[in-house]
């Protein structure tokens, strides 16, 4: 299908769903529908009073080129998520105080547009326009985890198979585009740093010493297996034969609410990893590392608030990481993001948001690709030859976006998004892309 059509066609689809929204009052799509499956007969939050919480939703992302990319025909491509999972208090079940359960089961699918048009395909991905794509089509166990609090809580200890960002160098998510959202070191070491979708053995304990700070420190597998994508099985693999060391993440937190910005909430973390797994240096052929690691920044802010509304307002984050230069290709990403909440009175769930994120890559894996090159005879871009190397420098990555949160059961964030420089490479057209989310909870 042309992809000018199909923008029409969802176009069309908003702008319907918007003007239709008063007649559905009390249909599932209605704006005060909680779930879109409804609370079944009230059983449902009488469940969540009794410990049990249930949860079901599809995040869909559509993506299509306008201008630009390696291959500028115009292509409109989609990824989806689909996750199941089931929150569980054990306090309220068993008696068990402060302990919670959880368990998440995912399933991907879909194409992404950044592989398949933007890039050079002789080039390795760094961002993507459409963040749910990755980690393979299959079904995988993302979560099943129980955490215990002690000292009234002031003690979390949490021990199963979870991903790296949801307790270290987390974020927000308030965007399309990959660099954008959620935690940032999945991007640049997802060799070692597993995100969502991927769930792998680990622990972690966190001790809040006083009400603004938090001292975090895990251990985690580097497990090759664990992002295999051969079969729905590889997601479920839970042995540890493969394990080729771990993942040490500390992470300091601080939640202040500070004077400067009339007392709203912010959070500033620092943190650094290290991982004892063998690395291969970036720059030369069989020089293996003993390990390698990371350091990052993640600071969020609100800046202003409107009304008596506290969660309405202009927020904003900032993230940086630095790796590693003797062995990763990534050497630093750095991301700033604003966002507006409940701009319209009319409209106060809603957000607009606008983001800047940067991939640079080391300066000894060019010079590396450089030589590759060199030595084929190769002193200039050649965009045929199969055995050239694209040489990549930094890319970065643009997102306006507005979020309109029809209900608490469905979002839809139509977006437009700019890209320097694909994968890294000079030689590609910038990149003009038109996206759309949308996420469904049932």
């Amino acid at each position: 299908m042309n992809s000018n059509k199909l923008l029409i066609k969802l176009s069309c689809l908003v702008v319907a769903i918007c003007t239709a929204q008063s007649s559905f009052a009390n249909e599932p799509w209605s704006q005060d529908r909680q779930w879109l499956l409804g609370d079944w007969n009230s059983q449902r939050q009488q469940l969540e009073q009794d410990g049990y919480k249930f949860t079901a939703s599809i995040m869909s992302q559509g993506a299509t080129n306008l201008d630009g990319g390696y291959n500028d025909t115009n292509t409109f491509k989609n990824a989806a998520q689909l996750a199941l999972g089931a929150n569980f208090d054990l306090e309220k079940i068993a008696g068990w105080k402060d302990t919670t359960a959880n368990i998440v089961i995912t399933k991907r699918d879909g194409n992404a547009l950044t592989l398949e048009q933007i890039k050079d395909p002789r080039s390795s991905a760094l961002g993507n326009s459409q963040e749910i794509y990755g980690r393979g089509k299959i079904w995988r166990l993302t979560q099943a985890w129980v955490k215990k609090g002690f000292a009234d809580n002031t003690v979390q200890f949490k021990i199963g198979r979870m991903g790296m960002s949801d307790d270290f160098n987390s974020s927000q998510c308030e965007f399309q585009n990959l660099l954008l959202c959620g935690g940032q070191l999945g991007k640049s070491i997802g060799s070692i740093w597993y995100n969502w979708p991927v769930g792998i053995w680990g622990t972690n304990i966190k001790y809040q010493f006083s009400p603004e700070w938090t001292l975090g420190v895990g251990v985690y597998e580097v497990n090759p297996d664990n992002v295999k994508t051969e079969k729905d099985s590889d997601g479920f693999n839970l042995d540890m034969d493969n394990v080729k060391g771990a993942t040490i993440p500390v992470e300091l937190a601080w939640r202040p609410k500070l004077t400067i910005f009339n007392g709203l909430p912010g959070e500033y973390k620092v943190g650094a990893l290290y991982s004892t797994a063998e690395a291969n240096d970036i720059a030369t052929t069989d020089k293996v590392h003993d390990g390698k690691h990371s350091f990052w920044l993640n600071t969020q802010q609100q800046l202003t608030q409107k009304g008596d509304d506290a969660k309405r307002g202009l927020y904003a984050s900032f993230n940086v990481v630095v790796n590693d230069k003797a062995t990763t290709a990534v050497q630093s990403t750095q991301q700033l993001a604003l966002w507006y909440k409940g701009a319209f009175d009319s409209r106060p769930h809603d957000s607009i948001g606008f983001g800047i994120a940067n991939y640079l890559v080391n300066d000894r894996y060019k010079d590396r690709q450089i030589a590759t090159n060199t030595s084929r005879g190769y002193d200039e871009y050649d965009a045929f030859a199969t055995d050239y190397v694209p040489v990549q420098r930094d890319e970065l990555n643009v997102e306006l976006n507005y979020s309109y949160q029809w209900s608490p059961a469905v979002m839809l964030r139509p977006n437009l998004q700019y890209i320097h420089q694909p994968a890294g490479v000079k030689e590609v057209d910038d990149a003009w892309v038109a996206g759309l989310s949308m996420r469904v909870n049932f």
